[in-house]
């Protein structure tokens, strides 16, 4: 049964409060009174539907600077996902368009200047909150925002100025959205320009695509002078399907267990998170073989004695496995920014931790990633027939200890700002391509 927007919203706010693990440190940007009240005199005015209401919850989200929490309308749901057709990134008072998929009355290096006759800043003052990643400029995700306001006023990269009505286009499912990756040879690198360096542009890890084209290019690979790994967007997948390109790491044979060794996280379980979590094992264990069902079944009888206990301090191992070697005297260079999250920020680092034990061979070249490492776990937690929050249940003993990656992420070894020119060059990759 569907239930009023209200309700769902106080709900959300209760789960945030009492379920989420980003408690209490994510606290003060959570602060769901006014985002509540300015809820409550919309749907009062009857001004609200579905699809102002997932705009509303996702905003009110996006403030906690947390990649994991999601607010999903199913089909049942009067709202269909759009975009606006480009994306954009800050650069002083403007956003600069970088990439056009899709409104062709825009180029990269044009700006806008003013959304919805304000500009971003302040735009962002008439928000109950901060709904695009935080104060600084140079991390600040606008793509959601541009594609909420009516009217944009845009400076074409010939000083034109054009008022323009925000155009919305279906956004495509995640199979659609996503890139194959692509290798290239470069001739001409490094300080002296004598190096062959091989360029991977790896855009998700949600399957082998980026492990299957290393090997159609292996001896490209093998007998290049530096190898850019540039992993800048990359956000969606699971970590193993990223090890491929950890063969490029290591200055010598490595055990992945060994190097990040035994790792604490807290995960809090409330009596809603343990029955989220055991509901997520139990159609895991009728899908495992007789092998994994062991496993399954422990995690289970683990959970159920943990429900109601709150944080519970927890070990975890990474993956036993070896990494061989990168070949000797060949450089790697690791391409990150703000998009830079999920199992690419993982990949980042572990590449970090390896340089810091004296194994690892890789600088980075960027801008800092998400900071998408502090929370785990997903659960869903069903609200109405129609909408479902997504958030996890569990931290690592950074994010516990109030030295989590939230909001700042993994700051590059050789730090590129950005500026507009990067709306037509690529910046990163030309200073990456004569790093010494």
């Amino acid at each position: 049964m569907a239930e009023e927007y209200g309700t769902i919203a106080r709900a959300v706010a209760c789960i945030i409060d009492a379920d989420y693990a980003g408690q209490p440190e994510c606290a003060p940007r959570g602060d769901a009174r006014s985002w509540l009240a300015a809820l409550a005199e919309a749907e009062a005015a009857g001004a609200l539907d579905d699809e102002l209401f997932v705009q509303g919850v996702r905003r009110y989200l996006a403030g906690f600077q947390d990649p994991g929490l999601a607010f999903e309308a199913s089909a049942k749901a009067d709202f269909r996902s759009t975009t606006c057709g480009f994306s954009v990134r800050r650069h002083g008072d403007a956003l600069y368009v970088t990439e056009v998929s899709e409104d062709n009355r825009l180029a990269p290096g044009d700006a806008v200047v003013l959304l919805d006759g304000r500009t971003p800043d302040e735009h962002l003052a008439s928000l109950p909150g901060n709904p695009v990643n935080g104060d600084d400029p140079e991390r600040q995700l606008w793509d959601e925002e541009v594609a909420r306001c009516m009217r944009v006023l845009v400076r074409h990269a010939d000083g034109a100025k054009e008022d323009l009505p925000v155009e919305r286009f279906p956004r495509p499912g995640l199979a659609a959205s996503l890139r194959p990756p692509t290798i290239e040879l470069h001739e001409g690198a490094g300080p002296r320009g004598d190096e062959r360096a091989v360029v991977i542009a790896a855009h998700h890890f949600v399957d082998a695509s980026v492990l299957q084209a290393m090997q159609l290019r292996f001896d490209d690979i093998q007998r290049a002078d530096r190898v850019i790994v540039d992993i800048r967007d990359a956000a969606e997948g699971m970590i193993g399907n990223a090890f491929g390109l950890m063969a490029l790491f290591f200055d010598r044979e490595v055990n992945l267990r060994d190097l990040m060794g035994q790792q604490i996280v807290y995960t809090r379980y409330t009596e809603r998170n343990a029955r989220l979590r055991a509901r997520q094992l139990t159609r895991l264990l009728e899908m495992s073989d007789e092998a994994g069902r062991a496993w399954v079944q422990a995690e289970i009888d683990h959970v159920a004695a943990c429900a109601g206990q709150g944080f519970v301090k927890e070990a975890e191992l990474e993956e036993d496995m070896l990494f061989p070697p990168a070949p000797a005297g060949q450089k790697t260079l690791l391409l990150t920014d703000v998009r830079t999250s999920g199992p690419a920020e993982r990949l980042a680092a572990i590449a970090r931790r390896a340089a810091a034990q004296g194994c690892g061979k890789v600088r980075s070249v960027g801008r800092a990633t998400r900071g998408s490492l502090d929370y785990a776990n997903l659960v869903v937690a069903p609200l109405d027939e129609r909408f479902s929050l997504v958030y996890p249940i569990a931290k690592t003993e950074a994010a516990h200890e109030g030295r989590g990656l939230r909001g700042r992420g993994l700051a590059p070894d050789v730090y590129v700002p950005f500026a507009s020119e990067e709306c037509t060059r690529d910046l990163v990759l030309e200073r990456a391509l004569v790093e010494p």
